[in-house]
């Protein structure tokens, strides 16, 4: 009988080789399908890299004819499709070099640079940011200040002592002039004068005046006088007023049944 193992094996090479060949075609397939284009194709037996119209053979990978120097693909289709390297900027389409001043350095980002603590921006120059005597810089989100020592308040660009009136004290919190009066005392043009409290009042240093009236009086410029409560009725939660009982209702100054 005839060896047919030989035959056999001849004819698995050829498949494989010709299943390799379709493999090898589909790639191209799809892209001819798609309509779009290579950017760069191998050129047979022919030998080298044949890039498309727009790209160059650089050390053996089509890149583009366009590209500025240093700078790299973004690999988008919106824009330029590049950006420049880190340290670089985009100056007309050419990406020049930062030059980082005296005093500063290059921002994170890579496409700006900053002045370093206690300094400030002039132009394209890092001046030095002075504190005026008795006061200190401080950082507050990413804006530098100046403000002063307690005890003292800024004018223009400098800090001054407060002077502070008898019966009077330092502020907590930054006001105008950097003082307040004392419990029992209020502001007035010539320093701290006494609170004259009047009857049914007491001192409250967090009003105006300068005191409160009491529960079941109300203010009336410089006295308290009694609320007047009607029939069905009673005081209100302040205190300095009145509301009707339910289930009556207030027409003027009193309060009335409500008839169904």
């Amino acid at each position: 009988m005839p060896d047919r193992s030989g035959l056999r094996l001849r004819f698995n090479r050829s498949l494989i080789v010709f299943t390799h060949c379709i493999l090898c075609l589909i790639p191209t397939l799809l892209v001819l399908l798609s309509g779009t284009q290579l950017p760069a194709q191998v050129a047979g037996n022919a030998g080298g890299l044949v890039c498309d119209e727009g790209f160059e053979n650089k050390n053996g990978s089509c890149q583009r004819t366009d590209l500025p120097e240093n700078a790299y693909l973004t690999g988008s289709s919106y824009g330029s499709g590049w950006e420049c390297n880190h340290g670089f900027q985009n100056v007309g389409e050419i990406c020049e070099e930062i030059i980082v001043p005296k005093n500063a350095y290059l921002a994170s980002t890579g496409d700006q640079w900053k002045c370093n603590r206690l300094f400030q921006r002039v132009g394209e120059e890092c001046e030095e940011l002075i504190a005026p005597e008795n006061g200190y810089v401080e950082t507050r989100f990413g804006a530098q200040e100046i403000h002063c020592n307690w005890g003292f308040r800024k004018e223009n660009q400098d800090c001054v002592a407060i002077e502070v009136p008898k019966n009077g004290r330092l502020s907590d919190k930054r006001s105008s002039d950097g003082w307040v009066c004392f419990r029992g005392y209020r502001a007035a043009e010539s320093g701290c004068e006494p609170v004259a409290v009047p009857q049914h009042a007491y001192l409250a240093p967090e009003t105006y005046s300068g005191w409160k009236c009491e529960r079941g009086f109300r203010a009336n410029r410089d006295r308290c006088v009694a609320v007047l409560v009607p029939s069905n009725a009673h005081l209100n939660r302040r205190g300095d007023g009145w509301e009707c009982n339910q289930p009556f209702t207030r027409q003027n100054d009193k309060c009335t049944e409500n008839v169904p």
